[in-house]
């Protein structure tokens, strides 16, 4: 039960110093901030490129048209949301990070495994968005790839390091500053558009899908990409004040992750209308460098190296909680430069086939997270109804809980259903046009199957 007592001295509203906590509970008389933050930590860290090239790859990836690349976007980021915005109501009612509150259905052990998965989609999620954070800075100061994304890496592992305070901070402040610079790109990106663009049967995987598989496919891409952010939620809620109304958090987390997040991937969208071939190419930063007026090129450039700082820094210092929940001993500003490390190797690696890479990264992400979203939704709104004992959440007596196995079925179930350039299952080998339905058959799966044994076994 140690985990419970935080280590040094009332942590309140400083943010030029290190946070002390790392996993343990967040008593009511070390609550405090406001719920708007959760708008602007959300919304700054999806105002980047990153999101932008999601709905590039509806288009380079699927041969999607504008229209029907949007009706796929916008139908995954109302799913998206919604699920996003009901874990982040679950931090300022519990005080515990994400992944500790689901030890409660999937057991103090039986968590090993969804957290380290979520430890190692941290690091990947870093190399995704610092391999663009470093094309743009290379692009921009004229330095050699390994010089751009050595200053990336420092950066953003600095200020996870510092913590809570100092993400919310630096997400408020970016929030602006980002807003402005890809309204300008926009106002570009929306006068050129090629809106009579039609499918392109013959694009990468296009031809593989048609047109119903891309738009399901394009809806999976939005889903996806929210999902990995899902597991995160309650890490940035959970200092809240109990009494901050659900209803707020939801809306602010909800609200803030569609508006960047529709609004961003039609840019993309947009982008790859106008310049196809920039956007089947291997750097993504290709697709700013045509912009008009031309002065907006070095604006843009930059906007992208701060919207990679603003999304990494959630992943540094959210796989850094979760390295700890898997019981790695290790203070959690360490934890935050390992990730940082490890995801800086990666991002080296990956470096030359960015798109399908992060095709495949999205989908290998849903894959786990969609039944561990439904696991940790059904405990709290049908099993438990709310009602937890913050021991629980540190007991290593509950070892493997129904949650577990729920989870695990529902994965195995949704093989013969994944349809990606990794692997395509059975299923989706014989219906090819339904495009990837795994991530929608396990949520469904591991909800059902935990709503009926959690019930009868689980509240403990």
């Amino acid at each position: 039960m140690a985990e419970r007592s935080a280590q040094g001295t009332q942590y309140g509203t400083e943010v030029v110093r290190i946070e002390p906590k790392g996993i343990e509970h967040v008593e009511e008389t070390e609550r405090h901030g406001h719920v708007s933050s959760v708008f602007t930590l959300w919304f700054g860290a999806n105002v980047e490129l990153a999101t932008l090239t999601t709905g590039t790859a509806a288009v380079s990836l699927f041969g999607l048209s504008f229209g029907q690349a949007a009706l796929g976007l916008i139908i995954g980021n109302i799913l998206g949301v919604t699920l996003l915005g009901l874990v982040s109501t679950f931090g300022p009612r519990l005080g515990v990070p994400q992944m500790v509150h689901s030890r409660a259905p999937f057991g103090f052990f039986g968590n090993f495994l969804p957290g380290a998965l979520n430890a190692i989609a941290g690091v990947m999620w870093f190399a995704v968005n610092t391999v663009l954070g470093a094309f743009a800075f290379e692009a921009l100061f004229h330095t050699d790839f390994f010089v751009a994304l050595l200053v990336m890496v420092l950066i953003q592992v600095i200020v996870a390091v510092y913590g809570h305070n100092m993400i919310h901070a630096v997400e408020r402040f970016m929030a602006i500053l980002l807003t402005l610079v890809f309204v300008g790109v926009s106002i570009f990106a929306f006068a050129h558009a090629n809106y009579a663009l039609p499918f392109n049967a013959k694009s990468v995987l296009g031809q593989y899908t048609g047109l119903g598989g891309g738009i399901i496919e394009a809806v999976g891409l939005a889903l996806s990409y929210l999902l990995g952010w899902t597991v995160f939620g309650s890490d940035y809620t959970r200092y809240l004040p109990s009494t901050t109304p659900p209803s707020h958090v939801f809306f602010n987390a909800a609200s803030a992750n569609f508006i960047a997040g529709v609004w961003l991937e039609l840019v993309g969208v947009a982008l790859a209308t106008i310049f196809p071939k920039a956007a089947a190419g291997a750097n993504p930063i290709s697709l700013l460098s045509g912009i008009q007026p031309h002065w907006m090129v070095p604006v843009a450039l930059f906007a992208v190296i701060i919207g990679t700082v603003t999304a990494d820094v959630l992943n540094i210092y959210s796989g850094s909680l979760s390295a700890l929940v898997i019981n790695i001993p290790l203070k959690r500003w360490v934890a935050a430069i390992l990730v940082g490390l490890l995801g800086g190797i990666l991002a080296w690696i990956a470096r030359n086939s960015y798109y399908l890479d992060f095709e495949n990264f999205l989908f290998l992400l849903a894959y786990w997270l969609a039944p561990w979203t439904a696991v940790v939704l059904v405990d709290f709104f049908v099993v438990r109804r709310g009602r937890y004992h913050t021991d629980m959440f540190y007991d290593p007596r509950r070892v493997i809980r129904p949650g577990f196995w729920a989870w695990l079925i529902a994965i195995v179930v949704s093989i013969p259903f994944f349809n990606q350039a990794l692997y395509v299952g059975a299923f989706a080998n014989r219906y090819p046009h339904l495009g990837d339905i795994s991530y929608y058959v396990s949520f469904i799966v591991a909800g059902v199957l935990y709503w009926i044994i959690g019930t009868r076994t689980a509240r403990d």
